[in-house]
């Protein structure tokens, strides 16, 4: 740990250019040895003075080194680690002051310590402060990206941690290029993977029921952005492929707009009247297989003295999909009638929201869909909103995105032209809880066609 100097910009370069000067060094001097001995040959001759002047073999040494200088900089450069090149190129960015020097810092204030640690996907560069001010640490998403050249050319930030001591913060870079354009390419039915806790969006990039603290999910995306194809893909197909278990476990999708969803086998729509009574009936029933299955996991906790989960009874996930959620709330009547007094809006909100926040422990869960994101989410309310720890937001912009997600958790994504398909997820699953840009499934078969074979034999 160093003090900073607004001259001392060569401090900060890697060893490589170091090596090469000093080797540079040597070269010169051989050049003003042999000046020397050109001069001091020629006044000896004038002088008539028989004196040979020879500094062959000084100019010889001092070559030889210049070329092992030259040597040791080539070798240094080839056998440098990942973590030393990177580690390098941030410190020179931050603190040569010919490159604008970004934390702000003064003569003889503390440098910063760099720390860079192979990761997952990538790297994690760890800043910490020292005498910077933690406001200018915790703002570096865009200066460590546009420091990453050559062989790094293609990593950027894609996440990043504040230590709530306010001492350092962590960066997390990867390979944006190469993740921008990987997504999983399905030929048939066949090819959706299916896992009793896992939901596949790529073959590296999964949610895990089993570690998902708020296991509902919202996900938004206005019209042709790929969004309901992603969802039965992703979510429904997989669901679908295991079957029932004995626990009866269900899959129930709502199209309350009648749309291409209705057409398959057990979907459920408004009646020809608008009704969507039986829709609420439907969930009724949905959360009341949630309360058998949440006693019968409460059973085994009690026999085994130990937790228990849903798949670990052998239970399988139940889904209650609701497509086009701002739709089918309008259908529901504000306040309930003398004839039917359990059927109305608040009646559907307040089963959702049993579902929502107590249905993880029992395997069910709860995907929520709507065509934008907006104020409160699309007429969420709140303790539904906040059960919603998985968020997908297809063909996305930072106005949107902002309804969904906190700035802090969007300072390091950046907007590009999407096509069907791309999107801005989280999870609260520990392993994609900060938001991140992943190509949904591209199918190369009929995904609605698919859809009903499977639910005829799911239902059959």
């Amino acid at each position: 740990m160093g003090r900073w100097s607004k001259d001392a910009c060569l401090r900060y370069c890697s060893p490589t250019p170091k090596i090469i000067l000093f080797g540079v060094g040597f070269i010169l001097l051989a050049g003003i040895v042999k000046i020397f001995e050109i001069f001091t040959s020629e006044v000896f001759r004038l002088l008539r003075i028989d004196i040979i002047v020879d500094f062959r073999l000084v100019i010889a040494i001092l070559l030889i080194v210049a070329y092992i200088m030259g040597l040791i900089a080539i070798i240094e450069k080839i056998t440098r680690s990942d973590e030393r090149d990177i580690s390098y190129s941030i410190i020179n960015r931050l603190c040569a002051y010919n490159k604008g020097n970004p934390l702000n810092l003064k003569d003889g204030e503390l440098e910063p310590v760099i720390r860079v640690n192979k990761s997952d996907k990538g790297y994690k560069i760890t800043v910490e402060c020292q005498s910077a001010k933690f406001d200018d640490v915790s703002n570096l998403e865009t200066v460590i990206s546009d420091c990453l050249r050559n062989k790094y050319g293609n990593y950027a930030v894609v996440s990043k941690e504040e230590d709530i001591a306010g001492r350092y913060v962590d960066y997390y870079i990867e390979d944006v290029v190469t993740s921008y354009n990987k997504q999983s390419v399905y030929n048939s039915l066949n090819d959706v993977p299916t896992d009793l806790t896992k939901i596949y969006i790529r073959d590296d990039v999964y949610i895990d029921y089993s570690k998902v603290l708020n296991s509902s999910a919202v996900i938004a995306g206005r019209s042709r952005s790929g969004k309901t194809t992603a969802i039965i893909s992703t979510f429904l197909l997989p669901i679908l492929k295991q079957g029932r278990d004995n626990f009866n476990s269900k899959v129930i999708i709502v199209d309350p707009k009648s749309a291409e969803l209705s057409l398959c086998p057990f979907v459920l729509s408004p009646d020809t009247n608008g009704s969507v009574e039986h829709i609420l009936e439907a969930i009724r029933d949905f959360n009341n297989i949630r309360i058998e299955r949440q006693q019968i996991v409460n059973e085994f906790c009690i026999s085994k003295g130990k937790a228990i989960k849903w798949f670990d009874v052998g239970m399988k996930p139940c889904i209650l999909f609701l497509d086009e959620f701002v739709s089918i709330q309008d259908m529901f009547p504000k306040k309930a009638s003398k004839e039917k007094p359990n059927y109305s809006l608040t009646d559907f909100q307040g089963v959702l929201r049993q579902i929502a926040t107590q249905g993880a422990s029992a395997g069910c869960f709860l995907i929520l869909s709507t065509a934008e994101a907006s104020v409160g989410t699309g007429g969420l309310e709140s303790a539904v909103n906040n059960a919603c720890g998985i968020r997908i937001l297809f063909k996305p912009s930072l106005d949107e995105a902002r309804y969904l997600w906190s700035t802090e958790k969007l300072a390091v994504m950046r907007e590009r032209q999407y096509v069907a398909g791309d999107a801005w997820f989280s999870a609260d699953d520990g392993i994609n809880n900060s938001v991140r840009f992943v190509k949904f499934p591209r199918l190369e078969f009929g995904e609605y066609e698919a859809l009903s074979e499977l639910l005829t034999l799911y239902y059959g």
